[in-house]
């Protein structure tokens, strides 16, 4: 399962049985870690997933963000509460790459915002798999 996490939200993606495609889940409103740790730890059990792919926010020139430390610690609690295997991807430029995705898609221009997280997080588990190929 992939994850976008945003400062309001946390895209998710998931992926076929045999790992190759990626689509976009859903898009969970952030409520807090403790709150933000169970709805990704009941969503994996739901999707039977046993790996997390996080999105790791860097600039172009590969310095953190400033979003990289408050997502590190959605991930240090996810650990400490879960059996989760869990790894990072490179999230840069997935947001541009989940606007095209979406327009491609034919999903409707009003719900692009909504839905942003959730294609990038589709995209930074493809890339993922890609990888991992």
């Amino acid at each position: 399962m992939g994850l976008d996490v945003g400062s309001k939200t946390i895209g998710v993606a998931i992926t076929d049985p045999m790992k190759i495609t990626a689509r976009p889940l859903v898009t969970l409103d952030r409520r807090g870690l403790s709150a933000d740790c169970k709805a990704i730890r009941e969503l994996a059990c739901a999707q039977s997933v046993d790996k997390l792919i996080v999105g790791r926010p860097l600039h172009l020139d590969g310095r953190p963000s400033q979003m990289l430390a408050a997502i590190e610690k959605l991930v240090d609690e996810l650990k400490r509460t879960s059996d989760l295997s869990i790894d990072w991807a490179d999230e840069r430029l997935s947001t541009k790459e989940a606007e095209a995705l979406m327009v491609e898609s034919g999903v409707d221009p009003r719900k692009h915002r909504a839905r942003r997280n959730e294609f990038a997080a589709a995209v930074i588990l493809r890339r993922y798999l890609e990888e991992e190929r």
